[in-house]
């Protein structure tokens, strides 16, 4: 009889752990579906504005298994690359730059130290009134 009590406590147990775990799943969350239902709990709500109109409707997933549709890969013109390669070389410029005046920081000499007078020797405090 114990046995059988202990058996039905486990899988109670079970039962309830696994609810509690399904709590956190997405869209299936019998939990919060049953505080829905008895009126306790608010249904699922609407994203906010600003989330609806930023986020697209579809987010592009492909499943595993499925390519990403092709796309056009037509090379780029002679100029267009030697715009390119402008751009780079000013980018590759503005950190050189920018390294070498961190560098030149870097290598400044130390900072003296402050000197602080110290404090002069306070003079011993007068005893306090005896009633």
């Amino acid at each position: 009889m114990k046995r059988r009590v202990f058996r039905g406590l486990a899988a109670f147990a079970v039962v309830a752990a696994g609810l509690a775990l399904a709590g956190c799943a997405g869209d299936l969350n019998p939990v919060r579906d049953v505080f829905v239902a008895t009126g306790i709990g608010e249904g699922p709500r609407e994203a906010p504005e600003f989330i609806s109109q930023t986020r697209p409707a579809a987010s592009g997933y492909l499943p595993i298994g499925q390519t990403a549709p092709a796309r056009d890969t037509t090379p780029k013109t002679d100029e267009e690359l030697a715009e390119m390669e402008v751009e780079l070389r000013r980018l590759r410029d503005r950190n050189t730059a920018s390294a070498a005046s961190a560098r030149a920081l870097a290598s400044s000499p130390a900072p003296e130290p402050v000197i602080v007078e110290p404090v002069p020797a306070l003079e011993p405090s007068p005893r306090p009134p005896q009633y």
